[in-house]
């Protein structure tokens, strides 16, 4: 026998990781990592005074590096990282971007090189820390800069630099004043293997991000100045790029925009910086997140900005039992009704509305076998499609929506498809349809 618990917490208060997500110190062009199960944030600090006409200039000697469990919750190591660890710069702690590889963490910073400059350029290069935990300690990885004004076919202004990972490929990105660069790394994360291309992204200003989802690749960055989030879409990493527009608006009191884009936990998140803390602006600026969702033609729709950021979410797995399913929007429970998943009004003698989760072949999936039939949820791949029950088991991925309205089940996890009812119907008897996420409370069980 198992014991019959619910998931339905429609009834509890909202619990929100507010926006910015620190005013303990003013924080910037911050990076995401993921690394088990925790999210890592690495961000650049500013140090400049109040609004005034004779400090208009960054203000940045160090980066810290906050992490979080649940997304509500930061806990900051401090300044871990400055720019004294590099022996050959002299100024300025620019945007990074940390990478896993090779059981190491590898750190690409932006600073000003103490005596390389050229071509009126200010100086900056790239540098590589090096650590076995985001928490540091970290160490200059070479003992001199990875890029520098005198690395072929580099840009003016070596800032921004951000990695990709494209199958056994590694890529780094960097760039600004309208000119940005790619390069291919060896398998080291220290060495060039490839000479700096043009990245060929018409509208491109600073600060770019690559990532991927549904086969496609997405190259955000800043465009204009004052800056705006664009973004360009292409099916090959080498293009052609079609230019998609804005995501993300100009910022209020902040000349710059610069971005993060990751998945997390099953949410697809936007890091930002705005000018959000009290005395923040231009040279103050804090750092925020907010969610990200994609259309059904996987492209990226316009960010929301809020003050109260994302829901807090429960990452521990769910526990193997049996439960009721129920709606978060109508607090209707989820029924085998002839092979058909429907919502129907709870009623404890309605074995149909119970089901059965097991632990599935990997973390996070699981199987639910319906008590009654004995019937396994079968969602389908396609959107609108109606989900069935099937006699064979269906290995799925939950994923915790929100500690307060409950769990996603996904359709296809890779594409972000989920169970879904209806035009938000709370009538009786609706069915379960997959549908892109979108973070309503119709698909949150």
């Amino acid at each position: 026998m198992y014991k019959i618990s619910s998931i339905a917490l429609f009834a509890a208060a909202a619990c929100f990781a507010a926006n910015p997500l620190t005013t303990d110190f003013y924080s910037a062009d911050a990076a995401a990592l993921v690394y088990h199960d925790s999210l890592f944030i690495f961000a650049g600090h500013d140090e400049q005074g109040p609004q005034g006409n004779n400090n208009e200039a960054f203000v940045m000697n160090d980066w810290h590096v906050m992490v979080t469990d649940d997304m509500e919750n930061y806990h900051d190591y401090g300044a871990v990282l400055s720019v004294k660890t590099f022996k050959w710069a002299n100024a300025s702690a620019f945007a990074g971007h940390c990478e896993y590889r090779n059981g190491k963490f590898y750190w690409y910073v932006a600073v000003h090189h103490a005596t390389i400059k050229e071509n009126g350029s200010e100086g900056f290069a790239i540098g590589v820390a090096v650590a076995d935990h985001p928490s540091g300690p970290w160490t200059d990885a070479l003992g001199h800069a990875l890029v520098t004004d005198e690395t072929q076919n580099d840009v003016k202004l070596n800032i921004d630099p951000a990695i990709f990972y494209d199958g056994d490929d590694i890529w780094m990105y960097w760039g600004s004043w309208n000119a940005g660069r790619r390069v291919k790394l060896k398998e080291n994360m220290l060495e060039l293997a490839s000479t700096p291309e043009d990245i060929k992204i018409k509208d491109f200003f600073e600060a770019p991000w690559m990532h991927k989802y549904r086969g496609n690749y997405y190259f955000s960055y800043a465009s204009g100045y004052p800056s705006t989030t664009n973004y360009s879409m292409a099916s090959s990493l080498n293009g052609p790029w079609m230019q998609k527009g804005v995501i993300n608006d100009k910022l209020d009191n902040s000349e710059t925009n610069h971005q993060a884009i990751f998945k997390y936990l099953g949410h697809w998140y936007f890091m930002y910086h705005g000018a959000n803390s009290p005395g923040g602006w231009t040279y103050r600026r804090s750092v925020n997140i907010d969610y990200l969702y994609y259309d059904e033609d996987a492209n990226i729709q316009k960010i929301k900005r809020t003050s109260t950021g994302v829901d807090k979410v429960n990452n521990a797995p769910l526990v193997e039992g049996g439960y009721r399913l129920t709606v978060t929007h109508s607090n209707m429970a989820l029924e085998d009704e002839n092979g058909i998943v429907v919502q129907r009004p709870m009623a404890d003698s309605a074995e149909a509305q119970l089901w059965v989760i097991v632990k599935g072949d990997s973390a996070r999936h699981y199987t639910l076998k319906n008590f009654a039939t004995g019937r396994y949820y079968c969602p389908p791949k396609a959107l609108l499609d109606t989900v069935k029950t099937s006699e064979t088991a269906c290995d799925i991925r939950i994923e915790n929506a929100s500690v307060n309205k409950g769990y996603y089940v996904y359709g296809d996890y890779d594409s972000d498809f989920v169970g879904d009812v209806l035009n938000i119907s709370k009538d009786a008897g609706m069915p379960v349809i997959t549908w892109v996420r979108t973070g309503t409370d119709n698909q949150k069980f």
